[in-house]
């Protein structure tokens, strides 16, 4: 069931804002409101809520949704082109199917959905006995599609590779053992959080830092900060967004750094870096 939206030209500005989305909504309500789709099918009304646009459907009693209405519905976005809209200025779509006064069925949509990357997740891979492991015992996902790759970088483990997207694991000693309590307590500590910060974003000219924070990645604390800045290679800058997770794992330093192009069509990669972050699972702790 395709839907009214995107003919306002506000869709195609540089950035979009929820203005922007409810500006889209209030349109498609105008022009789809009270039309036939066919098979009993009538639009409801159009309606936006932050950066989801909110579809509603009036449905005949006997109406099931097909299995594989989601599928069905990417497939008319893309077919259409609304769903390089949808994934590139990040807008979610919901849709509401009503009998009568009844919800007989929503559907929510991700924009990250709409894209034609693969998000997804595939085997789980182990370093342990790597060479620059340091005797970490720890396997992570990655990402279906990503070709895995050795480093030159003396403390870089892995590294995972798709186009000029990257996500690197590293591995240093750490200047003692600290237990999760005692970490956790330190991390509390601004300056020493910032020392760490300052030394990951040291390669970017003009850095700015964003969504710091202290989290768990498989029990053990980490600082996971994003870093937007500029770096430098045989004289060309190229503009980057990082994510970092710093993980401090009893006396070592593992390093979570998922890396890509700061364009619009690079979104969504922060959701990818992120799962594979939480896919992380430091084996010994179980023994």
């Amino acid at each position: 069931m395709l839907c009214f939206a995107f003919s306002s030209q506000n869709c195609y500005s540089q950035s979009f804002s929820e203005t922007d989305i409810k500006k889209v909504a209030e349109y498609a309500n105008k022009q789809a409101k009270g039309v036939n789709m066919g098979n009993g099918i009538r639009v409801k009304g159009c309606l936006s809520l932050g950066r989801t646009l909110i579809y509603q459907y009036e449905v005949p009693d006997e109406w099931k949704a097909p299995n594989n209405i989601k599928e069905e519905v990417i497939s008319n976005f893309k077919t259409s082109g609304f769903a390089e809209t949808c994934f590139l200025k990040n807008i979610d779509v919901d849709f509401y199917y009503f009998k009568g006064n009844s919800l007989a069925k929503k559907l929510s949509i991700k924009s990250t959905e709409f894209s034609n990357r693969n998000f997804k997740l595939g085997e789980y891979i182990s370093i342990k006995d790597h060479p620059k492991a340091k005797e970490v015992n720890l396997k992570l996902q990655v990402p279906l599609g990503w070709e895995v790759k050795e480093s030159a970088r003396p403390n870089t483990v892995k590294c995972f590779v798709n186009g000029g997207n990257s996500f690197l694991i590293g591995i240093k000693d750490n200047m003692t053992f600290f237990s999760r309590k005692q970490i956790r307590e330190v991390l509390q500590d601004k300056s020493f959080t910032n020392k760490f910060i300052n030394e990951c974003i040291s390669v970017l000219k003009s850095p700015i830092v964003s969504e710091q924070s202290i989290v768990s990645i498989d029990n053990y604390p980490a600082i996971h900060f994003v870093g937007k800045g500029i770096i430098e290679r045989t004289g060309v800058t190229i503009p980057l967004i990082t994510n970092y997770w710093i993980v401090f794992y009893e006396d070592k330093i593992i390093t979570l750094t998922g890396g890509c192009l700061d364009n619009p069509e690079s979104r969504g990669l922060d959701q990818l870096y992120t799962r594979i972050s939480n896919s992380v699972i430091l084996l010994d702790q179980y023994n």
